[in-house]
């Protein structure tokens, strides 16, 4: 485990499949996200889980747990680059209750020592829409920097967005 004073990540677990398909079938959580909202099935997701559970490859994602060991998101590293030493981040977190507390913030940023730590990275990057301006104030405060920006690049509710792009020494 990776831990934190508010949270700590952990690897996927089969159980977990639960918490998953009930955070991809919510559209606040997935709207901005880049595979976008599409309500799945709990037989698909099963399916997936597997993809999700491996960490050998050039994605590692971790479930977001809290202090009381309650997943409240997922997070992880995605299209690692050993060559050049580089990768994406996603993050979200599950579910109204436990949005605004840190968690996200934090998961972040024990990711991040993860990332320098132990798998030698020096660079993260990542997209987001433009509009969730949140989720921009967020990245801001971990340090990121907005180094472009495609236009009309994600259709969401009927309507084409710009999406962010953003990265980070680490």
């Amino acid at each position: 485990m990776i831990k934190g004073e508010k949270v700590y990540l952990r690897p996927i677990l089969k159980k977990d499949v639960t918490f998953l398909n009930e955070w991809k079938n919510d559209e606040e959580t997935y709207r901005y996200l880049g595979g976008g909202f599409m309500p799945t099935s709990l037989d698909h997701h099963e399916k997936w889980l597997d993809s999700l559970i491996d960490t050998s490859g050039n994605n590692k994602r971790f479930i977001i747990c809290d202090k009381n060991s309650a997943p409240v998101g997922m997070v992880g590293l995605y299209d690692i680059n050993w060559i050049h030493r580089t990768c994406e981040i996603g993050i979200y977190i599950g579910g109204e209750n436990v949005k605004g507390k840190g968690y996200g913030k934090e998961s972040c940023q024990l990711i991040e020592q993860f990332a320098k730590e132990y798998l030698n990275l020096r660079k993260i990057k990542l997209n987001v829409v433009s509009e969730n301006e949140s989720a921009i104030h967020l990245w801001a405060a971990l340090g990121y920097e907005k180094v472009g920006e495609y236009r009309d690049e994600r259709f969401i509710k009927g309507k084409y967005k710009n999406l962010v792009l953003m990265e980070k020494f680490i």
